[in-house]
Parts: structure tokens; sequence; C-alpha cells
């Protein structure tokens, strides 16, 4: 190697260490007496005891990677061994805390959504034994062949009753008319008010008279086979409510917000006789229960169109509230109420509609009133001032606008 000889490296300098004396001389041999045995052959790392060596574990006794945990160092230091060990016992405990935990929060999930969905139902039996059962009759005078209907649509007529603690309820005139159609395939729960003052043909009567007359002939269900009658659609059943459990429904919510202008605070206010002693102030009020009632009562200073507009400015405004109080604040209306509701409507009824409702509710509520714009005319008949309605347009209109229609463009208006 040139680089080597260049430098003067003499390879012959280089000690041979094969020829090196290695042994430990005599005087230096401090272990030559022990009986230690000092063998560096490396070996199995294996657990003794009793001095017998276990064999190795089978297939089925071996840890999971998720119940892995490290095995005990032992050592020949007794309490090193003993902190090892509860070291081991503390995270083998934790795991299954772990493991424990997560089971359980599975488990307490699962629950909320069971108690979410079978809520409805293990309280209908408390609010549904409450209501008033009517027996269903089926409408004489028209074949269920002519009405309008869908699977995706429930109409039930809110009838409010102006009846008195002396008078039969039954024979009393209809204050309000409302039509609730819960529509599933738009998702979302209409409006309809019928004018009580509409020029109709009752069929109970065999002639014509105001829609709110219908009552007084044929009862509640008179109400339901005049308007299926003039206005083709299929309705599911009635529910009564009169004035006291009106009352009772806004106050269970904590009573209602309504926009009230001077004519109608004065219009209460200085007629305490015919509105209960209320009084009303303008302006964005909350209003009790008493107040709203007395408020949609109001018919003296403007007309039977107002009127209506002004029910179902309330009824927006408990929806509204059932709204934002959720399924809790539902059930407490109900059972609030429940025993001051008169329905020809099933228990098993009622659950379906309000199993079509849930869904619904969130959403905005669509508003109409019959007759339509542009049906209808003042007149004078057998001396009483009447609406005079172009039955077969407000048909067709109605029919379309339950099932037909998503209600947006009304919403807009």
């Amino acid at each position: 190697m040139p680089r080597f000889d260049n430098e003067g490296f003499n390879p012959q300098r280089r000690i041979n260490n094969d020829f090196r004396d290695r042994s430990v001389p005599e005087d230096e041999n401090y272990y030559k007496n022990s009986s230690q045995d000092f063998d560096f052959t490396p070996k199995r790392n294996i657990e003794v005891r009793d001095n017998q060596e276990l064999s190795a574990p089978r297939r089925s006794d071996r840890q999971s990677r998720e119940d892995f945990t490290p095995a005990v160092s032992y050592d020949y230091d007794e309490e090193q061994r003993r902190l090892n060990e509860r070291r081991a016992q503390r995270q083998r405990a934790a795991q299954s805390k772990k493991r424990k935990k997560k089971r359980n929060k599975k488990t307490a999930v699962l629950a909320a959504v069971i108690l979410i969905l079978l809520l409805p139902v293990l309280l209908a039996g408390n609010v549904l034994g409450k209501i008033n059962y009517d027996k269903s009759t089926k409408n004489q005078y028209v074949a269920s062949s002519e009405l309008m209907s869908s699977g995706s649509v429930k109409n039930i007529l809110l009838l409010g009753v102006d009846a008195r603690a002396d008078e039969e309820s039954e024979t009393s005139r209809a204050d309000t008319m409302m039509l609730i159609s819960v529509d599933t395939k738009h998702k979302c729960i209409k409006m309809t008010s019928f004018l009580r003052d509409s020029w109709v043909y009752i069929p109970a009567h065999e002639g014509e008279q105001r829609l709110n007359a219908a009552s007084t002939y044929g009862g509640y269900s008179g109400v339901v086979d005049t308007i299926e009658y003039n206005f083709g659609v299929d309705i599911d059943g009635y529910v009564v409510a009169d004035f006291q459990m009106f009352e009772v429904l806004v106050d269970s919510i904590g009573g209602v917000d309504v926009e009230v202008s001077e004519k109608e605070a004065n219009e209460v206010t200085n007629h305490p006789g015919r509105y209960g002693d209320v009084v009303l102030e303008a302006g964005q009020q909350r209003l009790t229960g008493k107040q709203a009632l007395a408020y949609c009562r109001i018919r003296k200073i403007d007309t039977d169109f107002m009127r209506t507009q002004r029910q179902r400015t309330v009824m927006t405004s408990i929806l509204s509230a059932a709204k934002k109080g959720g399924i809790f604040t539902l059930y407490k209306m109900a059972a609030s109420s429940a025993k001051y509701i008169e329905t020809d409507l099933s228990k098993a009824q009622l659950m379906q509609i309000a199993a079509m409702a849930l869904p619904c509710i969130k959403s905005e509520m669509p508003q109409e009133k019959v007759p339509f714009d542009g049906t209808w005319d003042y007149a004078t008949i057998k001396g009483a001032s009447v609406i005079k309605i172009d039955t077969d347009k407000n048909k067709e209109m109605l029919i379309d606008y339950i099932y037909n229609q998503d209600g947006k463009e009304k919403e807009q208006e």
C-alpha cells in the first residue's frame, strides 16, 4: 500500500495478539474459591415457581390486544416486586373501567333514543284517558268516494264552541271552525278558517243557512257533514273545545304573544259585559288565556274575515310555543287541556295523527280561509247579512291548497 510506505509505516511493528498470554495471575484471581457460575450464554426468559419451569401458555389463554397489560417484572427485590404487581393491577383495573364506561355510554345513548321514541306512548294513557270520546258517525249525505283524501294528509276539524254551563253544547253554534291539515308530503301543518257567516247548504237542515248553524241541526258531526258536502274534502274527525279549555291551554304555556291594535284594545276594555271584564292594552302584548279568548272573539269593529285572522294568529302563537318547548311542553299542554276536549276520533287515531304531526311541527304553518279571495260577495238573505260564496270555486281551491300546495307562496305574501 503506497500510502503507508510514503509515511514510513512498518507492518512488522504490529503486535501479534494471537500469542499474547491472557491467563489471570495467581495472586490476582480473586474468584478462584467462589461457587458462582458466571455463564453468560443467552437463555430463554422464563418464570420459575418452586424450581419448576412453566409450560408455554395455550393459544386460548393468551391476551388479546385489547386486554393486554404489561407482565410483572419480577426481580430479587421483594418490595420492588410488590410495587410492580400493584402497578399491573391498577393498569388492569383502569382498562376494565374504560371498557365498562364505554359500554355504559352506549347503553345511555340507546336508553335516551328509546325514551324519546316511546315517550308519547308512555304518556298517552294518562292524557288520552282524560278526553271525552263521542261515537263516530258516517256521513249520510255524501259518499266517501266523492271526497278527496290522501294517505299523506290528515284533516281534523277544530270547533270552538260558545257554550255556557246551562246550555247543551251540541246545540250551541260553532264560534270557531278551523280545519287543521297535517301534511306529511310537504311536511307542514296547514290551517284553514271557515267563515261562520258563509251561506251554504246544510244537509241535516235540508236547506241553506249560515255555516255556524250546522251544529244546531246536526250536532258536531253535522258541521263535518256540511263542510264535506260543500267543499269535497275528507275530514277524519272533529275536536271540540269550549272557552274554558282555550283559557287553560294558553295559560299552560305561559300566555301567547300578540300585536294588539288600538281599536282591538278599546273594544275589549270598554265592553266588560261582552268580554268578561277583560282589559287589553295596545302594542305587542303577552296575553293570558282570558285575554287571548277575548281577543279571538272580537267582531264588532271589523269583519268576520278579520275575526278569523285573529283566531289564526293566536293558534299560530300557541303552535310556535309548542315548537320551542318541545315534547315536554306538548305533553304539558295536552295534559292540562285534555279533560276539556271532546272528539269523535279514537285513541288509536289520535296517536297516529300525533305521530304524523311531530315531524311537521317545526315547519312554518301556512294559513288560508274559506271563502277564498275573489270567490264571495256580501248579500242579504231572509233579512240577514251573510256571505254569498261560489261553492264550486271554493271547493276546487281548497282541495288544491290542502293536497297540492306546500304553502310557501302563502307564507311570503
